[in-house]
Protein backbone atom coordinates (compact mmCIF):
# COMPACT_ATOMS: atom_id res chain seq x y z
CA UNK A 1 0.00 0.00 0.00
CA UNK A 2 3.00 2.56 0.84
CA UNK A 3 4.01 2.25 -2.70
CA UNK A 4 0.70 3.48 -4.57
CA UNK A 5 1.66 7.01 -2.68
CA UNK A 6 4.49 8.05 -4.89
CA UNK A 7 2.08 8.03 -8.13
CA UNK A 8 -0.48 10.03 -5.90
CA UNK A 9 2.23 12.76 -5.62
CA UNK A 10 2.96 12.67 -9.12
CA UNK A 11 -0.09 13.43 -9.36
CA UNK A 12 -0.33 16.64 -6.86
CA UNK A 13 3.23 17.59 -8.61
CA UNK A 14 1.76 17.39 -12.02
CA UNK A 15 -1.33 19.98 -10.91
CA UNK A 16 1.92 22.36 -9.31
CA UNK A 17 4.10 22.19 -12.50
CA UNK A 18 2.67 25.14 -14.27
CA UNK A 19 3.85 27.49 -11.34
CA UNK A 20 7.24 26.65 -11.66
CA UNK A 21 8.93 23.00 -10.28
CA UNK A 22 12.68 24.06 -10.59
CA UNK A 23 15.34 26.60 -8.69
CA UNK A 24 17.21 28.62 -10.39
CA UNK A 25 20.67 26.89 -10.90
CA UNK A 26 17.95 24.42 -12.95
CA UNK A 27 16.42 27.33 -15.17
CA UNK A 28 19.34 28.64 -16.16
CA UNK A 29 21.73 25.66 -15.81
CA UNK A 30 24.18 27.98 -13.28
CA UNK A 31 27.71 25.88 -12.97
CA UNK A 32 28.74 27.81 -9.81
CA UNK A 33 25.68 26.75 -7.65
CA UNK A 34 27.04 26.26 -3.90
CA UNK A 35 26.58 23.10 -1.76
CA UNK A 36 23.74 20.85 -1.79
CA UNK A 37 21.88 22.83 -5.17
CA UNK A 38 24.69 20.26 -6.41
CA UNK A 39 23.63 17.04 -5.32
CA UNK A 40 20.45 17.17 -7.06
CA UNK A 41 21.22 18.05 -10.38
CA UNK A 42 21.12 15.33 -12.26
CA UNK A 43 18.34 13.86 -14.45
CA UNK A 44 17.04 11.47 -12.75
CA UNK A 45 16.67 9.77 -8.82
CA UNK A 46 17.20 13.60 -7.58
CA UNK A 47 16.35 12.66 -3.91
CA UNK A 48 19.24 10.09 -3.31
CA UNK A 49 21.63 11.93 -0.93
CA UNK A 50 24.34 12.26 -3.42
CA UNK A 51 25.43 11.89 -7.32
CA UNK A 52 27.94 8.85 -6.24
CA UNK A 53 24.45 7.07 -4.93
CA UNK A 54 22.56 7.47 -7.67
CA UNK A 55 25.48 6.92 -10.55
CA UNK A 56 26.37 3.71 -9.18
CA UNK A 57 22.75 2.07 -10.54
CA UNK A 58 22.26 4.20 -12.86
CA UNK A 59 25.54 6.05 -15.13
CA UNK A 60 22.83 8.37 -16.63
CA UNK A 61 22.94 10.14 -13.11
CA UNK A 62 26.79 11.43 -13.26
CA UNK A 63 26.89 14.94 -12.50
CA UNK A 64 27.53 17.19 -15.38
CA UNK A 65 28.98 20.34 -13.11
CA UNK A 66 32.32 21.50 -14.02
CA UNK A 67 34.84 20.75 -11.83
CA UNK A 68 36.26 17.60 -9.36
CA UNK A 69 33.93 16.66 -6.11
CA UNK A 70 35.48 14.17 -3.83
CA UNK A 71 32.92 12.57 -1.22
CA UNK A 72 33.72 10.59 1.91
CA UNK A 73 31.71 8.70 3.85
CA UNK A 74 33.03 7.52 7.58
CA UNK A 75 31.46 5.20 10.01
CA UNK A 76 33.11 4.55 13.13
CA UNK A 77 35.22 1.31 12.90
CA UNK A 78 35.21 1.17 8.95
CA UNK A 79 37.40 2.88 6.41
CA UNK A 80 35.93 5.62 4.94
CA UNK A 81 34.57 5.27 1.39
CA UNK A 82 35.68 7.83 -1.17
CA UNK A 83 33.90 8.87 -4.40
CA UNK A 84 34.81 10.80 -7.18
CA UNK A 85 32.98 12.81 -10.01
CA UNK A 86 33.56 15.52 -12.51
CA UNK A 87 32.23 16.82 -15.58
CA UNK A 88 32.60 19.15 -17.91
CA UNK A 89 29.17 20.40 -18.68
CA UNK A 90 28.12 18.35 -21.08
CA UNK A 91 29.62 14.96 -20.15
CA UNK A 92 30.49 13.82 -16.36
CA UNK A 93 31.85 10.32 -14.44
CA UNK A 94 32.29 8.96 -11.49
CA UNK A 95 34.45 7.00 -9.76
CA UNK A 96 32.88 4.68 -7.04
CA UNK A 97 36.31 3.27 -4.94
CA UNK A 98 34.36 0.88 -3.25
CA UNK A 99 31.02 -1.48 -3.36
CA UNK A 100 27.79 0.28 -2.41
CA UNK A 101 26.21 -3.09 -2.64
CA UNK A 102 23.99 -4.28 0.85
CA UNK A 103 23.36 -0.37 1.46
CA UNK A 104 20.17 1.08 1.60
CA UNK A 105 20.40 2.24 -1.93
CA UNK A 106 22.42 -0.62 -3.32
CA UNK A 107 21.49 -3.82 -4.64
CA UNK A 108 21.65 -7.11 -2.59
CA UNK A 109 24.54 -9.53 -2.85
CA UNK A 110 24.69 -12.72 -1.22
CA UNK A 111 26.71 -13.46 2.08
CA UNK A 112 27.61 -16.02 4.04
CA UNK A 113 25.41 -16.43 6.94
CA UNK A 114 27.80 -16.35 9.18
CA UNK A 115 29.77 -13.48 7.50
CA UNK A 116 26.67 -11.60 7.56
CA UNK A 117 25.68 -11.91 11.03
CA UNK A 118 29.12 -11.51 12.35
CA UNK A 119 29.41 -8.17 10.36
CA UNK A 120 26.26 -7.22 11.51
CA UNK A 121 26.90 -7.35 15.24
CA UNK A 122 30.43 -5.72 14.57
CA UNK A 123 28.41 -3.16 12.63
CA UNK A 124 31.09 -3.57 9.76
CA UNK A 125 30.05 -2.76 6.02
CA UNK A 126 29.99 -5.30 3.37
CA UNK A 127 33.24 -5.11 1.65
CA UNK A 128 34.38 -6.35 -1.37
CA UNK A 129 37.06 -5.93 -3.81
CA UNK A 130 35.61 -4.26 -6.36
CA UNK A 131 35.47 -0.87 -8.68
CA UNK A 132 33.09 1.22 -10.57
CA UNK A 133 33.45 3.89 -12.98
CA UNK A 134 30.54 5.63 -14.66
CA UNK A 135 30.21 8.03 -17.85
CA UNK A 136 27.71 10.12 -19.01
CA UNK A 137 26.62 12.93 -21.39
CA UNK A 138 23.52 14.80 -22.23
CA UNK A 139 21.92 14.11 -25.29
CA UNK A 140 19.16 16.43 -25.81
CA UNK A 141 17.84 19.20 -23.94
CA UNK A 142 14.44 20.84 -24.48
CA UNK A 143 12.32 22.80 -22.50
CA UNK A 144 9.54 19.78 -21.62
CA UNK A 145 11.94 17.46 -22.43
CA UNK A 146 15.25 16.24 -21.79
CA UNK A 147 17.67 12.59 -21.89
CA UNK A 148 20.69 11.67 -20.85
CA UNK A 149 22.97 8.52 -21.51
CA UNK A 150 25.72 6.52 -19.74
CA UNK A 151 27.61 3.31 -19.93
CA UNK A 152 28.94 1.97 -16.37
CA UNK A 153 32.13 -0.71 -16.17
CA UNK A 154 32.73 -2.92 -12.74
CA UNK A 155 35.78 -5.14 -12.48
CA UNK A 156 36.10 -7.05 -9.32
CA UNK A 157 39.69 -7.64 -8.35
CA UNK A 158 39.62 -11.25 -7.69
CA UNK A 159 37.95 -11.98 -10.93
CA UNK A 160 39.58 -10.04 -12.84
CA UNK A 161 36.41 -9.33 -15.22
CA UNK A 162 35.05 -6.01 -16.62
CA UNK A 163 31.27 -5.85 -16.67
CA UNK A 164 29.69 -3.03 -18.84
CA UNK A 165 26.38 -1.73 -18.50
CA UNK A 166 24.16 1.15 -19.81
CA UNK A 167 21.48 3.50 -18.54
CA UNK A 168 18.90 6.61 -19.42
CA UNK A 169 17.47 9.37 -17.62
CA UNK A 170 15.76 12.07 -18.62
CA UNK A 171 12.83 14.48 -18.24
CA UNK A 172 9.17 14.53 -19.86
CA UNK A 173 6.97 17.47 -18.46
CA UNK A 174 6.59 17.11 -14.81
CA UNK A 175 8.16 13.38 -14.31
CA UNK A 176 11.83 12.44 -14.35
CA UNK A 177 12.95 8.96 -15.33
CA UNK A 178 15.55 6.51 -15.45
CA UNK A 179 16.16 2.81 -16.35
CA UNK A 180 19.53 0.86 -16.14
CA UNK A 181 20.74 -2.54 -16.71
CA UNK A 182 24.36 -4.15 -16.28
CA UNK A 183 26.80 -6.70 -15.34
CA UNK A 184 28.03 -7.73 -12.13
CA UNK A 185 30.65 -11.00 -10.31
CA UNK A 186 30.40 -11.84 -6.61
CA UNK A 187 32.78 -14.14 -4.91
CA UNK A 188 32.68 -15.94 -1.39
CA UNK A 189 35.27 -17.19 0.48
CA UNK A 190 34.18 -21.17 -0.49
CA UNK A 191 35.39 -19.73 -3.66
CA UNK A 192 31.89 -19.86 -5.26
CA UNK A 193 31.88 -17.35 -7.89
CA UNK A 194 28.93 -15.85 -9.82
CA UNK A 195 28.13 -13.73 -13.04
CA UNK A 196 24.81 -11.76 -12.27
CA UNK A 197 22.60 -9.13 -13.62
CA UNK A 198 20.76 -5.86 -12.02
CA UNK A 199 17.48 -3.93 -13.44
CA UNK A 200 16.92 -0.60 -12.20
CA UNK A 201 14.34 2.00 -12.98
CA UNK A 202 12.57 5.00 -11.11
CA UNK A 203 10.04 7.74 -11.70
CA UNK A 204 9.74 10.95 -9.56
CA UNK A 205 9.20 14.61 -9.83
CA UNK A 206 10.03 17.89 -8.49
CA UNK A 207 8.19 20.17 -7.10
CA UNK A 208 10.19 23.48 -6.08
CA UNK A 209 12.90 22.42 -3.28
CA UNK A 210 11.44 19.01 -3.06
CA UNK A 211 11.93 15.61 -5.06
CA UNK A 212 10.00 12.44 -4.58
CA UNK A 213 11.06 8.81 -6.61
CA UNK A 214 10.03 5.17 -6.44
CA UNK A 215 12.62 3.06 -7.84
CA UNK A 216 12.88 -0.90 -8.09
CA UNK A 217 16.36 -2.61 -8.08
CA UNK A 218 16.23 -5.93 -9.29
CA UNK A 219 18.44 -9.05 -9.60
CA UNK A 220 18.73 -12.08 -11.46
CA UNK A 221 20.66 -14.82 -9.33
CA UNK A 222 20.90 -18.44 -10.92
CA UNK A 223 20.08 -19.86 -7.77
CA UNK A 224 16.54 -18.17 -7.11
CA UNK A 225 13.23 -19.07 -8.71
CA UNK A 226 12.29 -15.70 -8.46
CA UNK A 227 14.12 -12.17 -9.06
CA UNK A 228 15.79 -10.46 -5.32
CA UNK A 229 13.73 -6.74 -5.61
CA UNK A 230 14.14 -3.76 -3.62
CA UNK A 231 11.42 -0.96 -3.28
CA UNK A 232 12.83 2.49 -2.81
CA UNK A 233 10.79 5.24 -1.77
CA UNK A 234 12.24 8.62 -1.37
CA UNK A 235 12.28 12.18 -0.86
CA UNK A 236 14.55 15.43 -0.15
CA UNK A 237 13.61 18.47 0.55
CA UNK A 238 16.12 21.65 0.31
CA UNK A 239 15.84 24.36 2.95
CA UNK A 240 18.63 26.93 1.94
CA UNK A 241 21.62 25.97 2.35
CA UNK A 242 20.23 22.51 4.16
CA UNK A 243 18.98 19.09 2.30
CA UNK A 244 17.24 16.57 4.56
CA UNK A 245 16.71 13.09 2.80
CA UNK A 246 14.29 10.43 3.83
CA UNK A 247 13.98 7.16 2.36
CA UNK A 248 11.90 3.84 2.83
CA UNK A 249 13.18 0.50 1.75
CA UNK A 250 11.66 -2.34 1.12
CA UNK A 251 13.26 -5.65 0.03
CA UNK A 252 11.80 -9.77 -0.64
CA UNK A 253 14.88 -11.49 -0.99
CA UNK A 254 15.92 -15.43 0.66
CA UNK A 255 18.54 -13.05 2.45
CA UNK A 256 18.06 -13.41 6.02
CA UNK A 257 17.21 -10.33 8.60
CA UNK A 258 19.26 -9.39 11.42
CA UNK A 259 17.02 -8.95 14.63
CA UNK A 260 18.27 -9.06 18.33
CA UNK A 261 21.39 -10.46 17.55
CA UNK A 262 20.63 -13.04 15.63
CA UNK A 263 18.85 -14.16 12.14
CA UNK A 264 15.61 -14.81 11.13
CA UNK A 265 14.67 -15.98 7.65
CA UNK A 266 12.24 -13.24 6.25
CA UNK A 267 11.14 -12.88 3.08
CA UNK A 268 10.23 -9.16 3.04
CA UNK A 269 12.58 -6.75 5.29
CA UNK A 270 11.92 -3.25 5.54
CA UNK A 271 14.15 -0.43 6.53
CA UNK A 272 14.50 3.50 6.87
CA UNK A 273 17.00 6.19 5.74
CA UNK A 274 17.22 9.78 7.42
CA UNK A 275 20.04 12.08 6.70
CA UNK A 276 20.89 15.98 6.67
CA UNK A 277 23.77 17.76 4.94
CA UNK A 278 24.57 21.41 5.11
CA UNK A 279 26.62 23.95 2.25
CA UNK A 280 29.47 25.63 4.30
CA UNK A 281 30.42 27.98 1.09
CA UNK A 282 30.06 27.01 -1.96
CA UNK A 283 32.73 24.16 -2.33
CA UNK A 284 32.19 22.07 0.87
CA UNK A 285 29.27 19.91 2.24
CA UNK A 286 28.94 17.70 5.35
CA UNK A 287 25.87 16.12 6.68
CA UNK A 288 24.85 12.94 8.84
CA UNK A 289 23.49 10.06 7.43
CA UNK A 290 21.35 7.28 9.19
CA UNK A 291 21.64 3.50 8.49
CA UNK A 292 23.52 3.99 4.85
CA UNK A 293 25.07 0.59 5.04
CA UNK A 294 21.80 -0.89 6.49
CA UNK A 295 23.54 -1.30 9.56
CA UNK A 296 21.41 1.09 11.73
CA UNK A 297 24.23 3.29 12.01
CA UNK A 298 25.57 6.70 11.98
CA UNK A 299 27.71 7.62 9.07
CA UNK A 300 29.44 10.92 8.22
CA UNK A 301 29.27 12.30 4.81
CA UNK A 302 31.97 15.51 3.29
CA UNK A 303 31.79 16.85 -0.16
CA UNK A 304 34.47 18.99 -1.39
CA UNK A 305 34.08 20.81 -4.49
CA UNK A 306 37.34 21.83 -6.58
Amino acid sequence: MVFILPFLLLGVAGASFASGTNDLCDILDLQNCSGVSKQGRRASALSLPSTSTASLLNPANVSFDRGLGLEAIHQSGNPVVFNLATGTGKVGAALISTSMENTFFGNRVYELDEDYLQRRKKKKQYRTKKISLSLGAKLLRKKHFSIDAGVILKRHSEIKRINPGVGISGRLGFLNFGASVYQDDFHLENSYQERFQVVSYSLGTKVKNLSLDYGVISTKYRQDSVNTRINLLSASYIMGDFMFNLALRNENSPAPKFIDGGLKFEESKSDIFGGVQASLGRYLIVGLNYNYFLLNEVSVMGTVFL
